[in-house]
């Protein structure tokens, strides 16, 4: 895999772990957040460990995703809609080169999934990033670029 022509094959442990911290945002299916950082600490905390923080782009990424009036609340009093948003944020705080997402939308109806895949979309259009989807959810197939199904262990492109 060449990720802004890094083979990433060729990188030795260290190597991946500074280039995964450097170059890739991930949002899982569930938002696993700090349970005792508030939202706006969730970021703060990636920044710091790339040794980059700017409060404004938090507030201003927290703003875009509609969530800058819970910046000052812990995770437990959050719904799952602004769970997900925070672990968006959280993937794109770092300006990474590509998004992985594993069934970010998997814990919400289908409304807010739409909704949160739009974000995203959002988000990779603005930060002019890359974005990989990992869904089973049919519905969500036609916000995306591109889409590919694994078939018995082949990945083919279909067409939405």
């Amino acid at each position: 895999v060449q990720i802004k022509g890094t083979n990433t094959s060729s990188l030795n442990d260290e190597e991946k772990t500074l280039f995964r911290k450097e170059h890739i945002g991930y949002i899982f299916q569930g938002s696993h957040l700090i349970p005792y950082l508030k939202v706006k600490e969730q970021l703060q905390i990636i920044q710091s460990l790339s040794d980059y923080q700017n409060n404004e782009e938090v507030d201003k990424l927290l703003l875009d995703l509609g969530i800058s009036h819970r910046a000052e609340a812990y995770p437990e009093a959050l719904s799952g809609g602004e769970k997900q948003r925070v672990a968006i944020a959280r993937a794109f705080i770092n300006h990474p080169s590509l998004i992985l997402a594993d069934e970010p939308t998997a814990n919400l109806d289908e409304s807010l999934g739409r909704e949160i895949i739009d974000m995203i979309r959002r988000q990779v259009k603005a930060r002019d990033t890359a974005a990989i989807v990992v869904t089973h959810d049919t519905s969500l197939l036609s916000l995306m670029d591109r889409v590919y199904r694994l078939n018995q262990g082949q990945l083919e492109e279909m067409q939405v």
